[in-house]
């Protein structure tokens, strides 16, 4: 039932995010089985392989070693290794020693919080990897604020009027448009929707990372540059010809030069790119355009919202109709805010597991404090305070944290390569992987705590053993 309820709050949350409509609450069948066999199997299985091993041990052996101890220690070589450490205070030494006296049970107990570590690191990797490509791409593009008239202006008029306004560095009139298009062979009806974007052949702005091919050069006539998206969808690549069809206008005919990734399309990622002036013999409309993107003297963002006010303003004033206008940060949070979603919920799932983790990491010292009772007695009748005996098994938490914290580095930076450039072939986005060196610190603080306050329990119940009960138990 929780399960149900959490689920339904978080979707409705994402859906919110989204802008669906939620629907009813229900419970889901299938998830309803699914949650009834995990519970039902994986605790056999889990105690399959403990139980095989406790009923293939002879009843001669069981009876001539109960209440005798196990007495193993030290016969290993890593208890040997241990042995020879010198130069610590005796308590860290004892911690130290004691925390792989059951190396088969720690192993164990680190597979959940190695696999958490590793997970928590991955993922923010992913999300900085995905943010530095983003950062790339709207670099390319130039613009700080770009703003859209409802009618085309004249461009001799409107860029000297944008550049005389504060904090305006440079301004170009691109010209946008749209239509249809299919590849040269295909048949008319099949067609794929375009958005057109035409940008000055002296561009200062438009410096865009290609996927393929290069970029447009000055001699370019019916030339083009092709989302990557639009270009796989339409079975084209570079060299090829697809046939325009912009609408009131006829057909016409042009090469893909160059495919690059556009984020700002919108989620179709369908635009192309030519050069202004042979688009708008194309419509009738050279001399003019309909846009202006604008590069500012710096790029904050309080500048870029300066501008874009002001650029507004100044345009009504003049009687100028404005359709449209935004920033580029603008456009970097709407392309960020679906990845950031799921970003959000692989962390909400990492932590859960590492929550787990700490469950296994306080069982696990619960049993060691159980059948160490006589060694806390010896401990406690030799001298060692209460706070000594707690010191000793928080000790042997912390550690069993620190160490799955440095195993899952290396596993992170291995996982995480491979979890981007995986996610980038299915997402077609060709991800800059970047390793996030502040998710390695933060989930040594996150894994600190976790291992402090699953190892208080345990430790507690060892200060709380009395040296008579403790010598006394078998």
């Amino acid at each position: 039932p929780a399960g149900a309820f959490a689920g339904d709050a978080l979707s409705r949350w994402l859906l919110t995010v989204l802008n669906v409509t939620t629907a009813p609450f229900e419970l889901l069948y299938d998830a309803f089985v699914v949650q009834i066999a995990v519970g039902l199997l994986v605790p056999l299985l889990a105690a399959l392989w403990p139980v095989l091993r406790g009923v293939a041990i002879p009843v001669a052996r069981a009876l001539s070693s109960y209440g005798l101890g196990q007495g193993q220690y030290g016969a290993r070589l890593l208890d040997r290794l241990l042995g020879q450490v010198r130069g610590i205070p005796r308590l860290a030494a004892l911690t130290l020693r004691n925390t792989f006296r059951r190396p088969g049970r720690v192993a164990m107990t680190q597979i959940t919080l190695i696999v958490a570590g590793a997970i928590f690191m991955m993922v923010l990797s992913t999300s900085q990897s995905f943010n530095a490509t983003i950062n790339k791409i709207f670099a390319g593009f130039g613009f700080d604020v770009f703003v859209v008239f409802q009618q085309p202006q004249r461009i001799e008029e409107i860029i000297p009027l944008v550049e005389s306004r504060p904090n305006v560095d440079r301004a170009e009139v691109w010209q946008f448009g749209s239509g249809y298009t299919r590849p040269v062979a295909a048949p008319k009806n099949v067609e794929y929707e375009i958005v057109l974007r035409g940008i000055p052949v002296d561009t200062q702005l438009f410096t865009p990372e290609l996927v393929a091919g290069r970029n447009l050069h000055p001699e370019d006539g019916h030339a083009l540059l092709l989302n990557q998206k639009l270009a796989g969808d339409m079975g084209v690549g570079v060299g090829d010809q697809i046939v325009l069809k912009l609408e009131n206008y006829g057909e016409s005919t042009w090469t893909i030069v160059g495919l690059i990734l556009d984020l700002a399309a919108g989620p179709d990622q369908n635009s192309a790119y030519m050069h202004r002036d042979t688009l708008s013999a194309e419509t009738n409309s050279l001399g003019r355009g309909g846009v202006v993107e604008v590069r500012g003297t710096d790029p904050s963002l309080a500048t870029q919202l300066a501008i874009k006010k002001d650029l507004t303003d100044f345009f009504n004033s003049r009687g100028i109709g404005i359709a449209f206008s935004t920033t580029a940060a603008e456009n970097k949070e709407q392309a960020n805010a679906q990845f950031n979603i799921i970003t959000i919920i692989l962390l909400i799932m990492t932590v859960l597991i590492a929550v787990v983790g700490s469950f296994g990491l306080s069982g696990t010292l619960s049993i060691n404090v159980y059948e160490r009772r006589r060694e806390i007695g010896v401990m406690r009748a030799v001298g060692a305070s209460s706070w000594d005996v707690g010191r000793v098994f928080m000790g042997e938490g912390l550690m069993l944290g620190l160490i799955s914290w440095l195993i899952a580095i290396p596993l992170s930076m291995v996982g995480g390569k491979l979890f981007v450039d995986t996610l980038g072939t299915v997402l077609e986005f060709p991800f800059t992987y970047t390793y996030s060196t502040e998710s390695v610190w933060l989930w040594f603080g996150i894994v600190v705590v976790l291992s402090l306050v699953a190892s208080w329990i345990p430790s507690r119940g060892a200060t709380r053993i009395s040296v008579r009960e403790s010598l006394a138990y078998e």
